[in-house]
């Protein structure tokens, strides 16, 4: 019982070492976790923010319209405008399957890491194998994808336009506020 204990709490903390949600940043590809942005004509833009699948999807929203925000300002303009928004969800279900060794085998957990996310094995040796407990996990993650139309002031008075500097500022200070620590 004590050895099947200290397992899994070897377990936890090894898959709470890859629970991270995803940074506010640029993507370093196309696809990958973070914003990109994409021009579609004079004043009018692409922004996509894609999270992992521990960063929720408000919080995904909420870096896409910070993202829309600072791009407005970048390119000098004041306010933009929402023409049409997107969002999107993948969910990916896994099962495993775990035995208790009694004695006479040996268990041994470790992480393998890709470029996009890492695994736990649990490799065991036969023994005398009793007891099993079946899990079955999925993880979800989530795109937000905006096209907006930039402009200057006056600002239109429009349920989806936004002051850049106000967003920006409101939503910073909202990350800032809700950082782990």
């Amino acid at each position: 019982m004590r050895t099947q204990m200290m397992f899994v709490a070897l377990l936890s903390v090894l898959m709470a070492a890859c629970s991270s949600t995803t940074n506010y940043q640029p993507a370093e590809k196309r696809g990958g976790y973070g914003y990109t942005e994409t021009a579609l004509g004079k004043e009018r833009y692409r922004v996509t923010f894609t999270g992992n699948s521990v960063t929720d999807k408000e919080t995904v929203n909420d870096y896409a319209l910070l993202r829309a925000a600072e791009l407005t300002l970048q390119e000098g303009y004041d306010w933009f405008q929402l023409v049409n928004r997107d969002n999107e969800s993948k969910s990916r279900t896994s099962n495993s399957i775990s035995a208790v060794n009694e004695f006479g085998g040996s268990t041994t957990v470790y992480r393998r890491c890709g470029l996009l996310s890492c695994d736990t094995v649990v490799a065991q040796t036969p023994g005398r194998l009793s007891g099993g407990v079946s899990t079955s996990t999925t993880r979800t993650s989530y795109q937000a994808s905006l096209e907006i139309k930039m402009g200057k002031d006056p600002m239109p008075d429009a349920a989806e336009a936004y002051n850049a500097q106000e967003l920006a500022s409101t939503l910073r200070r909202w990350m800032g506020n809700n950082q782990p620590k």
